[in-house]
């Protein structure tokens, strides 16, 4: 059973209270909240912008001009990233403008995270300028440990707590460049660009697509100056999410196959940050096939992964350049990609045999429970569904809470509840903001 083939006779099997009662949520809501209105409806609005009809916007996308309809009035819902990208590129928006991010809090505790954005903003656009830093600036050994921090923090999803220490660090940083001994300007540097990594991880997870674009040059412009011969491919890996947005698919491969061949030689000689690097570049290239719907591309670069994950042995416990290239990752991004092509039994399939280790990252195990719960959902199977969403909460709150397609499995199952998960959902839908 492929994706959709329940839930897209939602209607059906919602029970007709139940939809009533949703419908009735989004129709009110929509009036004193614009971020509250259903998907159907930002899609319907963004095609009669567009000037285009319902039947025209289902000849550019491939599709039924009854599938359209479906996803105005919310009967069909937009459970692919790839989808929402492809319709959001036909229609001339971004894919925030569909999927309504970034989700801000209605408090100051929610909103953390959201809240830091600006200050965050101002400190990636002042990066050639000269520091606003009072006083002395710490040691390397003391940044240092303040950046590893930050990484910590950025492994268990603490977005919020990264975002309120990120702009400090990334001013301290900055002056670190400028005022410490020649011989330590290139680790300032390097500190400064995993310090900018740390802004992207926030930008990017909370739904700041813009700032994330800036965050990714600045990640680069720091490493070419610290001499991380990795910098170019690691710019790669990270801008490849950008070319995603736009549904530049090939683009995407050309931009991660000319970073390979850059570090081949490296590759080949088996030096450990190579074949890491290598690895983390090819899982990077499966997702984008998958997401282009080229099924044997995607698994052939699993397989190339995996060979690199095979060759670094031991070493892949070492986190080279926090890309996670080690067996774990590989089994989480089977499950990923059979979840991006839409491929819900298989994805369930190769979930069951994945063993994810205590140490794996939060984000790690965050994304896996999302996409096992996901294709649990496209099988019909909702009490386990609900049980994998719960499980990803737990794990990665503010990852899961700011993820669209998370958001979308709660909205699903909402309109597919029965009695008994009612509250279960329900409370899930509260803390996600749904309700």
């Amino acid at each position: 059973m492929r994706r959709g083939s329940d839930i897209s006779a939602v209607d059906t099997l919602a029970g007709t209270g139940a939809k009533r009662g949703m419908a009735g949520y989004r129709e009110a809501m929509a009036y004193s909240d614009p971020a509250a209105e259903s998907v159907g409806r930002r899609v319907r609005r963004a095609r009669k912008r567009a000037g285009i009809t319902q039947i025209e916007l289902a000849r550019r996308i491939g599709r039924a001009q009854s599938w359209v309809s479906g996803v105005e009035n919310d009967s069909i819902p937009l459970d692919s990233i790839a989808l929402i990208n492809t319709l959001s590129r036909v229609l001339r928006v971004h894919p925030n403008e569909l999927t309504a991010r970034p989700y801000r809090g209605d408090t100051p505790a929610e909103d953390r995270g959201h809240s830091a954005i600006q200050e965050i903003r101002r400190q990636l656009e002042r990066y050639d300028l000269d520091p606003e830093w009072s006083g002395d600036v710490r040691p390397i050994f003391e940044l240092r440990s303040e950046v590893e921090r930050l990484m910590w923090l950025r492994r268990e999803t603490r977005y919020a707590d990264m975002a309120d220490r990120t702009p400090a660090l990334i001013a301290e940083l900055q002056a670190a460049t400028h005022l410490c001994p020649d011989a330590d300007r290139m680790k300032a540097y390097q500190l400064l660009s995993i310090a900018y990594r740390a802004a992207d991880a926030v930008a990017y997870n909370l739904g700041y697509a813009d700032l994330s674009v800036i965050a990714t040059n600045r990640i680069h412009w720091a490493g070419e100056r610290a001499g991380d011969v990795y910098s170019e491919a690691l710019f790669a890996y990270l801008r490849t999410r950008n070319l995603w947005a736009s549904t530049s698919w090939n683009d995407a491969l050309t931009v991660l196959d000319t970073a390979c061949t850059k570090i081949e030689g490296e590759y080949t000689a088996g030096h450990p940050e190579a074949l890491a690097v290598w690895g983390g570049l090819q899982l990077r290239a499966s997702i984008t096939a998958a997401r282009k719907n080229d099924a044997d591309e995607a698994w052939s670069r699993h397989r190339l992964a995996a060979e690199a994950v095979t060759r670094l042995g031991a070493r892949q416990r070492t986190n080279y350049y926090e890309l996670s290239t080690n067996q774990p990752n590989i089994d989480i991004h089977g499950v990923a990609i059979a979840v991006e092509l839409g491929d819900g039994p298989r994805a369930v399939q190769r979930a069951q045999t994945v063993h994810l280790p205590k140490d794996l990252p939060a984000s790690r195990a965050g994304y896996h429970h999302l996409d096992y719960a996901r294709g649990l959902l496209w099988c019909g199977k909702r009490d386990d569904a609900l049980t994998e969403l719960e499980r990803a909460e737990k794990i990665a709150p503010m990852l899961v809470r700011n993820h669209p397609m998370a958001q979308q499995a709660v909205r699903t199952l909402l309109e597919l509840e029965r009695y008994g998960y009612r509250e279960r959902i329900r409370r899930l839908g509260v803390r996600m903001h749904i309700l």
